[in-house]
């Protein structure tokens, strides 16, 4: 079984799920059909398509219809994710890590549950299986006591019976000498620029691959993120709600300047702003792939291993660290949600952490605990 790519008849890039005699899965292109037509970006429409696929493969590797999915059978594909094993057959003779984290467990969890409760609302399944994967608690089971608390303090809670604790991580970020080794490593101007502009904006890299020249507001010294349609190079806005103005340096201005002023030669037909450079295709839209390409090329040069992800996320969380509100930290991301934001970029690095404890460390001491060295 296997996602792939199709184009249709308006020339537009979209993905369906085969089995292993190249037939579609109807029930899994109908859906894919149904997100499209909702307006889903691409790359969810392919995340969806990746976590159908596999589910599919777990039903026919164990010879169950779509249509007869118990809680039994999600427990089961859950383990089924973790083994890290070809065969179910193989028995390790030491503890193995998971094949796969549990962030992504859930995530292929969510996309199957958002595919079971399409198929209740069409009628094609009897019952709600969304319902039998949840139970509600009493209201005293509830650990955490949001802002708005006293709203819903007698509401039960929502307990997903699959869903997979995911270990608390501290989020990465890149040093300042990190970028300028990287930007160091570059080989070429645009991708100097891009890496600027990754780091200096905090644009997702669909947003900058999306770039067009006229996005690019020099009087007013800002980027203007907008929804220009399907493009080219597959690089689309998440959501509608990422729309908006990013203000730039003069700096990172005239690096745009310079660029274009080398780039876009009379030849280029294309007004997106970044550019393939070289080959058969030289002078069409950058694409999500040449991206990686280059975080691989600049990883083997430093051994920094970096991604188009990190330099947005650093560019945030130095901004949070420089004292920004989290209501504008959410406007220059363009996040629909002030808590994805909060959660996201406003935390304490180690560094911030042993600095608070040392302003405070000899308050903390009981008396008579000092110390003595002999």
């Amino acid at each position: 079984m296997r996602l792939a790519e199709v184009l249709t008849s308006d020339h537009h890039t979209r993905y369906v799920v085969l089995d292993d005699q190249g037939s579609l899965v109807t029930p899994l292109v109908r859906y894919l059909k149904h997100l499209d037509q909702r307006g889903y970006a691409l790359n969810t429409l392919r995340s969806y398509g990746i976590s159908l696929m596999l589910f599919f493969e777990y039903l026919h590797q164990h010879n169950t219809d779509f249509q007869q999915v118990t809680l039994d059978t999600l427990a089961g594909f859950v383990s089924w994710l973790k083994w890290p094993y070809t065969s179910t057959k193989v028995i390790p003779s030491h503890p193995v890590a998971p094949a796969r984290s549990a962030r992504t467990i859930n995530h292929i969890l969510t996309a199957v549950a958002n595919f079971y409760d399409y198929l209740w609302r069409v009628d094609e399944i009897s019952g709600d299986l969304n319902a039998k994967t949840r139970a509600y608690l009493s209201p005293r089971a509830r650990r955490y006591k949001g802002f708005l608390y006293h709203i819903a303090k007698d509401q039960p809670v929502e307990k997903h019976l699959l869903k997979q604790r995911e270990p608390k991580k501290r989020p990465k970020t890149l040093t300042k000498a990190c970028i300028e080794q990287l930007l160091a490593a570059c080989c070429n101007q645009r991708d100097r620029l891009l890496l600027r502009l990754l780091y200096e904006s905090g644009l997702r890299i669909g947003e900058a691959l999306n770039l067009w020249l006229q996005d690019i507001d020099i009087p007013r010294r800002r980027i203007v993120v907008c929804d220009h349609g399907e493009a080219a190079n597959g690089a689309s806005l998440k959501t509608p709600s990422a729309e908006r103005s990013v203000q730039i340096s003069d700096e990172l201005i005239n690096f745009i300047l310079d660029y274009v002023a080398d780039a876009h030669a009379e030849t280029v037909t294309t007004n997106h702003l970044f550019l393939k450079l070289s080959g058969p295709r030289a002078g069409q839209p950058l694409s999500y792939a040449d991206v990686n390409d280059l975080f691989v090329r600049l990883r083997h040069r430093t051994g920094i291993d970096a991604s188009a992800h990190l330099f947005r996320h650093t560019s945030l969380t130095h901004l949070a660290k420089a004292g920004w509100a989290p209501e504008y930290l959410r406007e220059r991301a363009g996040h629909a949600q002030f808590q994805t934001t909060y959660q996201l970029y406003v935390h304490p690095s180690d560094e911030d952490l042993q600095e608070a404890w040392q302003q405070v460390e000899q308050r903390m001491q009981l008396p008579g605990e000092k110390h003595e060295h002999q």
